[in-house]
């Protein structure tokens, strides 16, 4: 018998139970994002002077797609507490970065298969160089940056853990960093790198609520009231970013304050609605599967660059929606792929059973 959702589930316990859904309503958004174009055809709509969220759709969905990521970071930081706390620093970093490795190199062989790079430009690329000296976007950003997130996170932790208040702790470490994001891009002049930057606050907070969660805290039902303000107060600041020219004082706080604002929202929304829908298990398994690779499948997204391209250098009749149907298949399958052979390698090299054989019969 299937077991049912229990209503009196806490909206921490609830993100925490789905948390691999949760990654995989994020992955789905960045797809969206990814095919925003072709999926939604934002060329056709008309432009209605009188609902500017509707009529200028395409400009909104530009800047709040990226919140998927947002997710991801938020989620991140959640996770690395609880990671840290199970394992010693050495264990920790081991488990962390071998997880990056694979998927950053297929990342990187993708671009550099199809643009034909040298073999200097691909290890520029796999290393990170390219992301810290460069160009953010080649391959992946993500992927450099959160494993710069790895590397300073125990400094942050041991912080974290030394002070008693970690409420005012994180209000001042998002402050702090807000202060200095101003500069890096001026100092680096560098405005790619505002996108990496922006998102650290979120992470930063995500380690807040991991703090909650491993401690057994739960949030009020009242907080339900302060999680929708927060939510329409980051859509709201998205719309002024895109449509009154409200740069925040800097592309970084641009990119960062909406994302700090929807991206924990969300996750409690959606944790809070998988909990209810906790009996439909093909929702469960379909966002659950996706979840388990989400890096995986973020990695192979340059498909979709790739395809588009193809079918346009052909000549060949653009057929929007049956491409994103089959670049969407292209990507679940290599991104699953890679996930099955990276999942086979930490195996082997933790000396575990490459396959394990499901028991079956009674059991005594």
């Amino acid at each position: 018998m299937a077991e049912t959702a229990d209503p009196r589930q806490g909206i921490l316990e609830s993100v925490s139970k789905h948390r691999a859904q949760i990654m995989g309503f994020a992955a789905m958004w960045i797809f969206v994002f990814h095919v925003r174009n072709e999926i939604l055809l934002f060329d056709n709509l008309p432009k209605w002077s009188f609902l500017p969220y509707v009529g200028n759709v395409d400009i909104y969905f530009d800047n709040i797609g990226f919140n998927g990521v947002d997710m991801f970071l938020f989620l991140s930081g959640w996770g690395l507490y609880h990671a840290i706390k199970k394992h010693r620093l050495l264990v920790f970093y081991k488990r962390r970065y071998r997880r990056l490795i694979l998927p950053f190199i297929a990342a990187s062989l993708i671009p550099a298969v199809y643009y034909r790079w040298d073999i200097l430009r691909l290890v520029k690329a796999v290393t990170g160089w390219t992301f810290l000296t460069k160009d953010v976007l080649e391959p992946k950003w993500f992927v450099p940056a959160i494993a710069l997130m790895y590397l300073f996170f125990p400094l942050y932790y041991w912080l974290f853990e030394k002070v008693p208040n970690k409420y005012i702790l994180t209000a001042a470490a998002v402050v702090l960093w807000t202060a200095v994001s101003f500069v890096i891009p001026l100092v680096t002049s560098r405005t790619d790198i505002s996108g990496p930057v922006g998102r650290i606050p979120v992470f930063i907070i995500g380690v807040l609520f991991g703090w909650l969660t491993f401690n057994g805290k739960e949030l009020g039902k009242a907080s339900w009231i302060v999680i929708l303000i927060l939510l329409v107060l980051g859509f709201q600041a998205e719309y002024y970013v895109c449509f009154e020219k409200a740069e925040l004082l800097n592309p970084t706080i641009t990119i960062g304050l909406p994302g700090m604002l929807i991206a924990p929202s969300m996750c409690f929304i959606t944790g809070y609605v998988f909990m209810l829908l906790d009996r439909i298990r093909i929702i469960q398994k379909a966002y659950g599967f996706l979840g388990l690779m989400t890096l995986e499948f973020y990695c192979v997204q340059d498909i979709i660059i790739f395809v588009r391209d193809e079918i346009r250098y052909s000549g060949a009749q653009f057929e929007r929606h049956l491409f994103v149907l089959v670049v969407f298949v292209l990507c679940l399958g290599f991104g699953y792929l890679l996930y099955l052979v990276n999942t086979l390698i930490l195996k082997k090299a933790d000396g575990k059973a490459l396959f394990e054989a499901k028991e079956t019969g009674s059991k005594p």
